[in-house]
């Protein structure tokens, strides 16, 4: 993997991350799978991100909370920001696009409060569909 992608798009603003999304759209895309759990008032979306593979995440519409389970990864955020997240561990996640690379196989959960038990709804309330990911 190349990883001058994710180094060259630290410390830029967005547009750097729909470029980004550009040059890795024409490469094979990786299986990351999704599962989805319910609670009373609580929707938890979580998925897998295999070793060696760069995201280029959906847009999230508000702040929430995120468990990262196993794993390692950097983040770029749209504003720039580079961040080395190591699980176990549990933040507050900014609303926005983000990328990141996976070092080491990464389970990791966003968590809403909400009542809505139907993903579809969620979907559209929750994200702006923009994934991308490949190895």
């Amino acid at each position: 993997m190349n990883t001058e992608l994710i180094q060259h798009s630290t410390g830029v603003a967005a547009n750097k991350i729909d470029l980004l999304q550009q040059a890795i759209s024409v490469q094979p895309q990786v299986e990351c799978p999704v599962s989805h759990h319910f609670g009373p008032g609580v929707y938890i979306r979580e998925v897998v991100m295999p070793a060696g593979t760069v995201v280029v995440g959906k847009y999230h519409r508000h702040e929430h909370l995120c468990n990262m389970i196993e794993g390692r990864m950097i983040v770029v955020g749209e504003d720039g920001e580079r961040k080395e997240v190591v699980a176990p561990c549990v933040f507050m996640a900014k609303k926005g696009r983000k990328t990141a690379y996976i070092f080491e196989t990464v389970r990791f959960q966003n968590i809403y409060s909400t009542e809505e038990t139907d993903v579809e709804k969620l979907e559209h309330m929750l994200v702006s569909n923009t994934p991308l990911l490949i190895e």
